[in-house]
């Protein structure tokens, strides 16, 4: 069990509007297991994991860019491009 400590920390980035991105479903759930992420300028990185027909089907073979991303993003992203497979 986390210590008091470790749950604040959990709860406030957690809740930190900046941790996170709006995404379509699929996205979404590509991005939770680290099959894609972004790059600090917001462009979208494909794990090479996903095959070619399936960035097809998916619509990754396309350039995608988040509309939105802020200088507070970046820590968030740095962490989850360190896990991107």
């Amino acid at each position: 069990m986390p210590n008091l400590g470790q749950t604040a920390q959990y709860d406030e980035e957690r809740l930190d509007v900046f941790n996170g991105f709006l995404l379509c479903a699929h996205l979404d759930a590509l991005f939770d297991h680290f099959l894609i992420s972004f790059d600090d300028d917001g462009l979208l990185l494909v794990s090479s994991k996903i095959a070619t027909t399936d960035r097809i089907k998916l619509g990754l073979d396309k350039l995608l860019r988040l509309r939105w991303i802020e200088p507070k993003h970046l820590f968030y992203l740095q962490y989850q491009r360190e896990r991107f497979a």
